[in-house]
């Protein structure tokens, strides 16, 4: 089935509330391409054949890297499939018999039964009520995203895994110190790591090269830090990742040291990443004799996971939160622009703020050291999700560590270039 560039041609597999499978549907095309967005394939699906479906887990893949051709199991909500036809590709029978263990429970059938009551209660408490049916916006193993239209405007909820951090405990924490930087907190399921929130209006922000607005964002995010310097343990009781000294060197050491890791990488980059792991430690004492706290870091601060509205900036997406440098969430802020002149200006801008913050600081230094450490702590965080998803999601990530690891060598080498 020909599809344009940024679409992708969908199978869907159906299955009841007790998993057993039905069939599966005619291909369907759907955009973007990007696999965890499922709000298209839902609405062709209840379009085309009549059927209220969720979306349940990736099935099969035609390519290694995210993006592209896919099937999916799905969970039929109402209505009857007459076009259904038995399952006969052996990829998709494999993989709807793969071993299921860390599947989220949200990827189960009947994982999200309960989500329109528990919605309808979390409204009924602000005097509230949900107007029309829950919308599956995306599905994935690092979240799964789903909104309601309400009597006075829509609401989002969203859902996480236990491996990263409990996003309403997060935004709730932060919105002590800026209740205007992250949404709104309607109702907060620790447990589930599940929140609902009221929406956010505006648009994301990627490809953001408004250097004004760029400037606003870095002085809310570093006040905000600056604010939760003392908050460290309050952030690891949440499942904030720990990028401090120690555990930062264990979890590199203990990833360069995976036989499938080292297998991934030519003996060139191997031994070039050996020798930053070596070096590492000595790294690391060098950055905190730079004077800078630990801090509580967003951890994918990137312009895109701001949303605009006028004047109002609104920090999303709290799930991947850290403790480490501050000056980590500079460098994952500033590579995303895409001009080198605005880059330095937004680095020296982000830098001259530490050092008002902590007189006698170095952040500029600390930044530049930590420049291959960040790729090494993001090559750790991607094995840390492969090592906590199931294994027909792996495609998501499973080339990210080797690729950080790799983009951990040119940081260092773009280092000693500089201090040659």
């Amino acid at each position: 089935m020909p599809h344009a560039e940024d679409q992708r041609c969908v199978t869907v597999v159906l299955c009841g509330s007790d998993g057993s499978v039905v069939g599966q549907l005619p291909a369907l095309v759907a955009g973007p391409r990007w696999w965890p967005e499922v709000d298209s394939v839902v609405a062709q699906v209840e379009e085309r054949f009549g059927l209220v479906v969720t979306v349940l887990r990736l099935l099969t893949t035609d390519t290694d890297v995210a993006g592209g051709d896919v099937s999916y199991l799905a969970q039929v909500r109402s209505g009857r499939p007459p076009e259904a036809t038995e399952v006969v590709d052996g990829r998709i029978n494999d993989a709807l018999s793969s071993d299921p263990r860390n599947r989220l429970w949200w990827a189960e059938p009947g994982g999200l039964d309960h989500l329109p009551a528990w919605v309808d209660a979390a409204l009924r408490a602000h005097d509230r009520r949900r107007t029309g049916p829950l919308r599956q916006r995306k599905t994935w193993n690092l979240s799964v995203v789903v909104t309601a239209p309400t009597d006075d405007g829509q609401v989002w909820f969203k859902a996480t895994p236990s491996f990263l951090a409990d996003e309403g405990g997060a935004i709730r924490r932060v919105a002590q110190a800026d209740p205007e930087i992250v949404p709104v907190v309607l109702a907060h399921d620790p447990g589930r790591r599940a929140l609902l929130m009221e929406h956010v209006p505006g648009e994301d922000q990627f490809g953001l090269s408004d250097e004004s607005v760029l400037e606003t964002m870095v002085r809310q995010w570093v006040s905000v830090q600056a604010a939760l310097t003392g908050d460290v343990e309050h952030a690891l009781a949440i499942g904030a990742r720990d990028l401090r000294r120690s555990a930062l060197v264990a979890a590199v050491e203990d990833l360069v040291g995976r036989s499938e890791v080292r297998t991934g990488l030519a003996d060139t980059d191997l031994e070039a990443v050996e020798t930053l792991v070596l070096d590492l430690p000595g790294c690391l004492d060098d950055v905190a004799a730079c004077g800078l706290p630990d801090a509580v870091l967003h951890g994918d601060m990137h312009p895109g996971n701001w949303r605009r509205d006028g004047d109002r900036l609104t920090l999303l997406d709290w799930g991947d939160i850290a403790v480490g440098n501050p000056m980590l969430d500079q460098r994952a802020f500033v590579e995303r622009l895409p001009d080198p002149s605005l880059r330095e200006r937004i680095s020296q801008l982000w830098a001259g703020l530490w050092r008002e913050s902590v007189p006698g600081s170095q952040p500029a230094r600390a930044a530049s050291l930590l420049a291959p450490v960040a790729e090494l702590a993001a090559a750790a965080t991607y094995q840390r999700f492969l090592d906590h998803i199931e294994v027909t999601e792996r495609v998501y990530h499973a080339l990210d560590p080797a690729d950080r690891l790799r983009a951990a060598v040119r940081a260092g080498r773009a280092e000693d270039r500089a201090d040659s």
